[in-house]
């Protein structure tokens, strides 16, 4: 039997693309004459892109990014300030597309007329920049600090073991150490960063797998963070509130010294029993 061939117009194809993006779309509300659109546009990681629209007056509105392409790109380790090649990439979009830059916050006008051809401009824009992010060669961390910590945790005669993966609700992830086998176990992240951004990036994934963690499993845990030399300058006050927030502590390597070494006291292996 052969089978017919089924036409289409191109009527009919914008109609099913249309219901389509209204399906996609969501929208909740964002104070007094605004709301915030989450679209089914992407960034580089795969997150949607969510945009701030804001009634000016009844014929004109205010779309934002949220603030969200700045600290994506601080965090991917994109410093537009320092590196010249490529903030002028990002500047030259931001021109092209006729973006308002406060460094903090993009936006653009529109009227009512012309907001869906502005808003999907803006979009196009945005992932635009944020493509930069596709650019930074990671810096390798040439000093290995597990190694530094599990020399003065052994030089402190502290029982601990270097695990397997852990298991946490929705994955199995790596922590340096854990203290056991004296007291109830806690898990130990030993972290140093070659820069700010990646002090934060890696806090919050360490925070991120903590939890986790302890979404099935009664446990304790702490961190060690890298302060020799320049690296103390990148463990910031609103770095380390991401775990103080959730009341796991964190142990400056050089600052708290003592702090550290009363821990390893406490999983200290009595060789004389």
């Amino acid at each position: 039997m052969t089978r017919r061939k089924v036409a289409m117009d191109c009527e009919e194809l914008k109609s099913l693309v249309l219901r389509w993006i209204g399906r996609e779309i969501e929208c909740r509300p964002n104070g007094r004459d605004s709301l915030i659109a989450t679209l089914p546009l992407l960034k580089p990681n795969g997150d949607a892109i969510e945009i701030g629209i804001q009634s000016i007056d009844s014929h004109k509105f205010k779309l934002s990014d949220l603030g969200d392409t700045y600290a994506t790109l601080y965090l991917a380790g994109v410093d537009l300030l320092e590196e010249y090649v490529r903030g002028d990439e990002f500047r030259q979009v931001a021109i092209a597309h006729k973006i308002r830059d406060s460094e903090k916050e993009l936006s653009v006008e529109a009227t009512s007329g012309e907001l869906v051809d502005r808003l999907f401009d803006f979009v196009h824009a945005i992932q635009s920049m944020l493509a930069l992010q596709l650019t930074v060669r990671p810096q390798q961390e040439k000093r290995d600090f597990s190694t530094i910590v599990a020399k003065f945790l052994a030089e402190n005669g502290a029982s601990f073991e270097v695990p397997e993966r852990v298991p946490g609700k929705t994955g199995r992830w790596k922590f340096n150490f854990v203290l056991n086998h004296v007291r109830e176990e806690t898990l130990v992240k030993a972290l140093t960063a070659t820069s700010k951004a990646q002090a934060l990036r890696s806090s919050e994934q360490s925070m991120f797998e903590i939890r986790d963690v302890q979404e099935i499993k009664d446990t304790d845990a702490v961190v060690i963070a890298d302060d020799e030399g320049y690296r103390r300058e990148y463990w910031s006050p609103g770095t380390v509130r991401i775990f103080e927030g959730y009341g796991v502590p964190v142990f400056a390597f050089q600052g708290q010294r003592e702090e550290l070494t009363e821990l390893a006291a406490k999983y200290r292996v009595n060789r004389g029993t």
